[in-house]
């Protein structure tokens, strides 16, 4: 394509594309300008993000020159994949605003060989997070760093030091101090009904003022925290900014005062009220230090009371009814006095212990957090929390997620789910936080289908359950061995032939039988989309059962999870078997229960069940799809992006050492899945009724 070709090419697709309120005259002056390969560059990038929002490209068109000139090719490209990751989270306007910011953008490229991303140390930092006590919290990009007790949000990038390793440490400082505020009873109050620090903070004049100054004075406090919990960090912290104090005495009277072991969150609303009317310097800021929004902090912490209760409710339901039923109390009146709930220390969340007639009685370890998070935003909780709401079991809180999905999706029922990226093959990187998933319980459907399926493949059972206990007793041979049962005729040969060239015979000269362990883990991920209604859907689930059968022979780690969803807000997997349960009735009835949902978005729930089988003990980690045809969903998750989408998942997977498989009854497959899962890595049975009579027969060929 020449020069001029170029230019005509750009006034028909911007004069096509763009908004009419507009021409495309300056923006394809500005281009016409630029050599051959940035016009290609800039042509192909705008029919890249035109196809997420057209107006986005025309910020695009109208800036790129500008960037180029600033920053050439690559930096212009991550100039624009940050933007269009602002309008992915964020929306059209902070995303128009991102590329009008070229100039900022253009300060931190240039100090990209310092710089560390958040993308970069996420994961490390979600994992450091994880690993420390207390609530279990997220990560996620922010303009500003601070938390709402359930997330950390921390800038996109961090070039504050000349070296990588010291950015990446102011990294991990701000985040250990965000994370305190939530340990430590930054936001914790007396009771509900107590006093917020939102009105704590409008008791001064200056708002602003007041929160500046307990945010100084709390930071001095939480560090102090973190010196005797966690001295090592502390150490970390202090080469970055070892945060002299103040010469003033008065300063120095408070800032002793809430260094000290026995000093809370209303000591520094003591000193902060102390000090807000000295004019005097204050001290400087900690470079860590992050910024305090007590309003959204309040709103999570509401939010996540009501559910903590209601979830404490069902918890002492079910433990009274478990009481009554060891001492055959049938319909025994509650009498809820007989609950306390003491904790080791009211300054952290320490050691808690819920007691039953004054003696300790254990709890689930999900109810167990429950507690531990109610305890970290309230000093105490008042007598009536301790109350049960009536009849009914605990629910964990998945479910109570899948009650929130079956009522309407706010925003809220988001930050509950589990966050996954998507792989977005147009731009080449990643939709940040872009799906959400829930795990759902499956619902039972007490019909007997296992039992029905048995009878009706009763010549298959057979045979299925010979096959396997034979792969159970096989023994497997090892060969050049210095003792054994039978003699190794290749070793022999060999050994001969050291003897007549004159070197020393080898003694390894037999061969022995050995029973060989399985040391397996599988997931079996079975689409339940709307296309597998009628025959696909049930000859599923007769395979389900039949592989249950045989995996129950071969005692080998299996878990089974149904998936389907509708648009990135709505992934979800239905657990029909965790790998910690045993197979039984319950099972076989969530096997029977599985019916037609909605859409395949696959991408995310590869993510989700490759993250499950990572935390599994085996030496050989397999995910196996059961699936009728390729990624779909409602909102545009098809074609090229989903394959891509699901292809990328899966070569997370295969790095992170599971090895993927599909089959597949679709007659189309060898379309789309060499390119997915590879050419030896899935099978297309060519009509549904032989499904039942080929998964387990490739199964034992897949793990043998």
């Amino acid at each position: 394509m020449n020069h001029q070709q170029i230019e005509q090419a750009l006034d028909e697709y911007l004069g096509a594309v763009l908004s009419t309120r507009r021409t495309a005259e300056e923006p394809a002056r500005g281009l016409a300008a630029l050599t051959h390969r940035q016009q290609q560059f800039a042509l192909h990038w705008t029919d890249v993000i035109c196809k997420s929002n057209s107006e986005m490209a025309y910020q695009f068109v109208s800036h790129v020159p500008q960037a180029l000139a600033a920053m050439g090719l690559e930096g212009t490209r991550r100039w624009l994949l940050r933007a269009m990751d602002i309008y992915d989270r964020e929306g059209l306007y902070p995303g128009s605003a991102a590329f009008q910011g070229i100039q900022a953008f253009a300060r931190e490229y240039r100090l990209s060989h310092i710089a560390v991303t958040l993308g970069e140390v996420q994961a490390v930092l979600e994992r450091f997070i994880c690993g420390l006590a207390g609530r279990n919290l997220k990560i996620a990009p922010g303009e500003r760093p601070y938390t709402d007790t359930e997330t950390l949000y921390l800038p996109a990038l961090i070039n504050r030091f000349d070296t990588r390793e010291r950015n990446y440490r102011l990294y991990k400082a701000t985040a250990a101090l965000l994370w305190a505020q939530t340990r430590f009873g930054t936001f914790r109050r007396a009771a509900p009904d107590s006093p917020h620090l939102v009105e704590q903070i409008a008791r001064f004049d200056d708002h602003g003022r007041a929160l500046k100054l307990f945010n100084l004075l709390e930071t001095v406090r939480l560090t102090a925290c973190i010196s005797r919990e966690l001295p090592g960090l502390f150490r970390e912290m202090q080469t970055l900014d070892p945060g002299a104090p103040s010469r003033d005495a008065t300063w120095r009277r408070f800032i002793a005062r809430l260094q000290d072991e026995s000093a809370g969150v209303a000591d520094t609303l003591e000193a902060t009220a102390a000090l807000y009317p000295l004019q005097m310097p204050w001290p400087a800021a900690y470079l860590y230090q992050g910024q305090l929004d007590p309003g959204a902090a309040r709103r999570t912490i509401d939010a996540r009371q009501g559910a903590d209760q209601s979830q404490l409710h069902c918890l002492l339901s079910e433990i009274l009814a478990g009481k009554a039923a060891q001492q055959d109390q049938a319909d025994a009146p509650a009498d809820y006095s007989r609950f306390h709930l003491r904790a080791d220390s009211a300054q952290t969340d320490g050691d808690i212990e819920l007691q039953l007639d004054g003696e300790a009685i254990s709890v689930p370890p999900d109810a167990a957090g429950l507690l531990s998070s109610l305890l970290q935003d309230l000093q105490q909780l008042p007598d009536d929390w301790l109350t049960p709401a009536g009849d009914g079991p605990y629910r964990p809180a998945t479910e109570a997620a899948g009650d929130a999905e079956n009522a309407g999706r706010t925003s809220a029922d988001r930050e509950h789910a589990v966050l996954y990226d998507e792989w977005d093959f147009r731009r080449r990187s990643y939709r940040k936080n872009w799906c959400a998933l829930r795990e759902l319980p499956a619902h039972p459907a007490y019909d007997d289908f296992a039992g029905q399926t048995l009878e009706k493949y009763r010549p298959l059972v057979s045979e299925i359950r010979r096959h396997f206990e034979a792969l159970r007793d096989q023994d497997k041979l090892l060969k050049a061995q210095p003792g054994g049962d039978d003699i190794d005729l290749d070793a022999l040969v060999a050994a001969h032939a050291d003897a007549r060239t004159g070197v020393e015979m080898t003694e390894r000269l037999f061969t022995r039988k050995y029973k060989a362990e399985r040391d397996l883990a599988v997931v079996f991920m079975v689409d339940v989309s709307g296309s597998t209604k009628g025959w696909i859907n049930q000859a599923e689930r007769e395979s389900l059962v039949l592989l249950c059968e045989a995996l129950e022979i071969l005692r080998d780690q299996y878990a089974i999870y149904g998936f389907s969803g509708m648009t990135r807000n709505r992934c979800e997997i239905y657990a029909v078997k965790a790998f910690d349960q045993v197979y039984d009735r319950e099972v076989r009835a969530r096997i029977s229960g599985l019916r037609p949902q909605d859409y395949t978005r696959m991408g995310a729930v590869i993510r989700h069940l490759s993250a499950l089988l990572g935390r599994v003990e085996a030496r050989t980690r397999i995910l196996i799809t059961l699936s009728d045809g390729k990624p779909d969903d409602y909102d545009g998750y098809r074609g090229d992006y989903g394959i891509e989408d699901t292809r990328q998942a899966l070569l997370e997977a295969r790095h992170a050492g599971i090895h993927p498989f599909c089959i597949t009854i679709d007659t189309e497959a060898g379309d789309y899945l060499p390119h997915m899962y590879g050419h030896a890595s899935y099978v297309v049975v060519d009509e549904v009724r032989k499904l039942p009579l080929k998964v387990a027969d490739i199964y034992r060929r897949l793990t043998t």
